[in-house]
């Protein structure tokens, strides 16, 4: 430390121990070489030591003291000629704290209490470097981060690229299975009449699956966002409590067990549009819908096998009742196996009170 001559504090028995702490802590930041003077001999044959009292109110002063500090004691001060400190003084660097750095350095024969110039070098060495390792890090840091941007960047693109991929096929899955059933079912011996009905029918049928599948997606986004006293459940998008938009509806009696599903699209609540309904008896429609029943053209398929395709509407019963079209035997549907859709949502009961 800077300068040879000691300080020993006399401490006031009824100093607060925080004052001490920071005291202490700033005379070693001042480079002041400095004991307790209850834990110290003096040295007879070295220097003579600075003595310096701090002194709380209450505390006695000690004879010949070279400085006298008293902490929250001003009426004091002119009693010893000493001077006055509060932790406040120190942290804000007030004029009673330069006042004493005065005083202490005087004392002291130093000129001033500041940190000689090769220490303030040191130390500016020393904060450089640590910014600039600082520095290095957050290079670093940024290189890895936008390294991390980019590859997540490729794997977004790569994964549209395979999300595009997987739709395209889906779709060339489905244009061959309408190829397939178009083929298994061919409309051209037919009259010119009914084959324009059925060719609308299929067009509606065709509209109806891809409906069912965006149905499919929207209740694995929003499962069970609706559920009735009576045991039906909704997964789907909704507005204002009521399914709008597309998702899956299942119908189900007093226990558990499903009387009817549909997937499609919804209004206000209803089955309008195009979707993919079955009931629990195992028939089929895809096609169009309106008001909650199967209504407009489409795909009917019975339980024993037979495929009606044309216009339906629905009977008093709500069921649906053919209007126009041809029907298939169920000997040939059962032959040539046609596609199949998987069973969402016939007709469903009325007057559902939303719960839970």
């Amino acid at each position: 430390m800077a300068g040879d001559r000691q300080t020993l504090i006399f401490w006031g028995a009824e100093l607060d121990g925080a004052f001490r702490r920071r005291l202490e802590r700033e005379l070693g930041a001042l480079q002041v070489r400095f004991a307790d003077a209850s834990a110290v001999d003096p040295d007879p044959d070295g220097g003579a030591p600075l003595k310096l009292a701090v002194l709380a109110a209450g505390d006695a002063a000690p004879r010949h003291m070279d400085l006298v500090v008293l902490v929250g004691a001003i009426q004091m001060r002119e009693q010893f000629g000493a001077l006055h400190l509060e932790i406040a003084d120190i942290e804000n660097r007030t004029r009673r704290w330069t006042g004493f750095c005065e005083q202490l350095a005087k004392k002291l024969d130093r000129a001033s209490l500041a940190v000689p110039a090769e220490e303030l070098e040191a130390r500016l060495d020393e904060a450089t470097r640590r910014a600039e390792e600082a520095e290095r890090a957050r290079a670093d840091f940024e290189l890895q981060f936008n390294t991390a941007a980019r590859t997540a960047k490729q794997a977004e693109a790569a994964l549209a690229v395979e999300r595009a991929r997987t739709a395209n096929l889906e779709r060339a899955v489905q244009r061959l299975e309408a190829i397939s059933e178009s083929t298994a079912f061919a409309i051209s011996p037919l009259p010119q009449p009914v084959r324009a009905v059925l060719a609308s029918a299929r067009e509606h049928a065709w509209r109806s699956r891809l409906a069912a599948a965006r149905a499919h997606e929207m209740a694995d986004a929003h499962p069970d966002a609706l559920i009735w006293k009576s045991g039906a459940t909704y997964s789907g998008e909704t507005l204002n409590k009521l399914p709008q938009g597309f998702g899956v509806i299942v119908f189900r009696d007093g226990g558990k067990k499903e009387t009817a599903r549909y997937a499609g699209a919804f209004e206000e609540g209803r089955r309008s549009g195009h979707g993919v309904g079955a009931s629990g008896e195992g028939l089929v429609w895809t096609g169009e819908w309106k008001d909650n029943e199967a209504c407009g053209f489409g795909l009917l398929e019975t339980p024993d096998g037979a495929r009606f395709e044309g216009e339906v509407a629905p009977n008093a019963e709500g069921a649906p009742k053919a209007v126009s079209g041809h029907t298939w035997p169920a000997t040939k549907t059962a032959r040539l196996q046609p596609h199949r859709p998987a069973a969402p949502a016939l007709p469903s009961p009325t007057n559902q009170a939303a719960g839970g």
